[in-house]
């Protein structure tokens, strides 16, 4: 195994006196860089911190004592000095880039990683650099390749999630990430193991459905707010790319492998600047364990210039003027048009889904984006998920069960922009605007409105 080599007199030399690929430059207590050479011949600053981050209404708070991966700037040479002005910035971030929780009695609040580790604990982390152990917070060391490792508990209390193993792997090939293992006993609806955030607007993305598959474009967009997410079905790569100047981040997964994977999606915020994917294996039941789910991310340079999609397929998409060309079989009488260029969908009594359709013709298996924006307005104040749905059925009656929908209805995580990649099972299909009954809660009331906007369906560009 290479011997660990230290500057001397400013002198960098890898085992032997040769190529330095990888060098760890030391910042704070709390913060280093690891420098490492690349395919293109300069070298990437990847950020690591610790001891800080999320501690509010929605994040569990605590602590955050292990080093996380926040970012990745590229600088001409790997004896460049990471803070300062690199020649383009990727990822810059203090957010969570590797796993988050929402425990079932954290009263919706995220943990683990960024979102702190609640009354947990940091039960082991090894840090090493071809294979000897080094402090990245004192001295400057190179090598050819650099491994981080940790395990955690976290927990409210309650619930406990522990992550066993997580690593991080950083050589001049690009930086890895292995989930280890991830276990809990608690029912875990929301489970992100596996993100990455890319700072700036990456406004554009591809994806592929399988290894090795066909890579399909899709625009990562906000509509006319400042937030959107895009469904990706279950892809097992994505790519987020800004059009202005072509800069690219890959991603790179094996998690749709699990059996228990529900899906990828890509979230933008023009609010933070940032897009952000996530690899979401969030259930119903008791999470139990997962392990091996592994990612990579690459760091790329592109062509500028946005892709042409083809015309919008929906009809009155954008209610200028009324909702013809839509059809209520359910609740009709809460389904108007709003004089501000919207269809107005008022919740139903108890029992009764407001479900809005449109045929529309399609190629079976092939790949389209069905989007919407919509806006949720609960008669009752207080935080609530947005209950507005979209989907793409196969009965002109609105069932969401009969015959299956190739798109059952997914509900929107907040009020914005949404889209879905939908692969049609019928050469007809019919995209659904949806909205749950009235669950008699005390919380929701039949007078909930949820107003739809800017309705799209249109094939994806390969």
């Amino acid at each position: 195994m290479p011997a660990i080599s230290f500057p001397i007199s400013g002198a960098l030399g890898g085992s032997g006196g040769g190529k330095v690929n990888v060098r760890v430059v030391p910042d704070t207590a709390n913060s280093f860089y690891v420098m490492a050479r690349n395919v293109r011949g300069t070298a990437f600053a990847y950020h690591f911190i610790r001891n800080t981050g999320g501690n509010s209404a929605t994040d569990q708070g605590g602590s955050w004592p292990n080093w996380r991966y926040v970012g990745c700037a590229e600088f001409a040479s790997v004896l460049s000095v990471p803070t300062g002005a690199p020649i383009r910035t990727f990822s810059n971030d203090t957010g969570a880039q590797d796993y988050a929780f929402v425990l079932p009695t954290s009263s919706g609040k995220f943990s683990g990683s960024y979102h702190g580790i609640g009354s947990g604990s940091l039960t082991a982390e090894a840090l090493t650099i071809d294979g000897q152990a080094f402090d990245p917070t004192s001295s400057v060391a190179s090598g050819n390749q650099i491994v981080l490792t940790h395990s955690v508990s976290i927990t409210d209390g309650s619930s406990t999630v522990t992550v066993t193993g997580f690593t991080v792997t950083i050589n001049a090939a690009g930086i890895f990430f292995d989930s280890g293992t991830v276990s809990s006993s608690a029912v875990l609806a929301t489970a992100y193991i596996g993100m990455g955030i890319a700072t700036g607007t990456y406004d554009e993305g591809t994806f592929t459905l399988a290894s090795g598959g066909t890579e399909y474009k899709t625009p990562i967009s906000v509509g006319t707010t400042t937030y959107g997410r895009v469904y990706l079905q279950k892809a097992n790569m994505v790519s987020l790319r800004r059009t202005a100047d072509g800069v690219t981040m890959r991603f790179t997964t094996n998690a749709p492998n699990q059996a228990n994977y529900r899906r990828t999606s890509v979230v933008r915020d023009t609010t933070i600047g940032r897009s952000k994917f996530y690899f979401d294996m969030g259930n119903a039941s008791a999470f139990g364990s997962v392990s091996g789910i592994s990612w990579s991310q690459t760091f790329e340079l592109g062509a500028t210039g946005a892709t042409s999609f083809a015309a919008n397929m929906i009809t009155n998409g954008t209610f200028p003027a009324n909702i013809s060309g839509w059809t209520t079989n359910q609740n009709p009488s809460g389904v108007v048009w709003n004089a501000g260029g919207f269809l107005r969908m008022t919740r139903g009594a108890s029992g009764t889904d407001t479900r809005t359709i449109q045929g529309v013709t399609t190629v079976i298996g092939a790949p389209y984006l069905l989007s919407a924006e919509n806006v949720y307005t609960p008669n009752v104040g207080g935080t609530y998920l947005n209950p507005g749905s979209l989907g793409l059925t196969n009965n002109s009656n609105g069932s969401t069960s009969s015959p299956t929908p190739a798109y059952a209805p997914i509900n929107y995580d907040q009020n914005g922009y949404n889209a879905h990649v939908v692969i049609p099972t019928a050469t007809t299909q019919y995209a659904m605007l949806a909205l749950p009954a009235d669950t008699v809660s005390g919380n929701d009331t039949t007078s909930d409105t949820s107003d739809w906007d800017n309705v799209q369906m249109f094939p994806l560009a390969a």
